[in-house]
């Protein structure tokens, strides 16, 4: 049980870091069209470190719980709805921990909703890649101990 959450925390941290090479290239190119300051040599590496690290915080602060409270919910239903469950519980729990640091640094009350906005749209492809891959390697141990039993007879 607890592999399928390390897989899970995996897979959830390799999408946050790509979301940030991502939306970097997006951004670098914007600038280079636009005849913009593309930043320093540094500004893409670093970018991508911070954003590695934030991920290891968010793992145990964000995406476990809302993929825990969503498989107890969602027990006996499909994949789609745990991921969707899981998906509800992240958005709820991002707009949280966006609106708290918003408030906590100072942020112009007018602009909160933008900040909680992408918080949301960010964190549900991480948390569908945990849910989907936490549900995929259980399904793969629950095979796998069937052929076990099977060779062992």
């Amino acid at each position: 049980m607890f592999a399928r959450h390390l897989v899970g925390m995996a897979t959830a941290w390799l999408v946050v870091v790509a979301e940030t090479v991502a939306g970097y290239l997006g951004l670098l190119s914007y600038a280079l069209v636009t005849d913009a300051d593309p930043g320093g040599p540094l500004a893409g590496p670093l970018l991508v470190l911070i954003a590695a690290v934030l991920g290891l915080a968010l793992l145990p602060l964000l995406f476990l719980p809302a993929v825990a409270v969503a498989e107890a919910a969602g027990r006996r239903r499909g994949v789609v709805a745990t991921s969707a469950l899981a998906g509800a519980a992240a958005i709820v729990l991002a707009v949280g921990y966006a609106v708290a640091a918003s408030v906590a640094t100072d942020v112009p009350a007018a602009r909160i909703p933008v900040v909680a906005g992408l918080a949301a749209l960010a964190v549900l492809p991480p948390t569908a890649a945990y849910a989907l891959a936490a549900r995929g390697v259980g399904r793969l141990r629950s095979r796998l101990g069937w052929v076990r039993r099977a060779v062992a007879r």
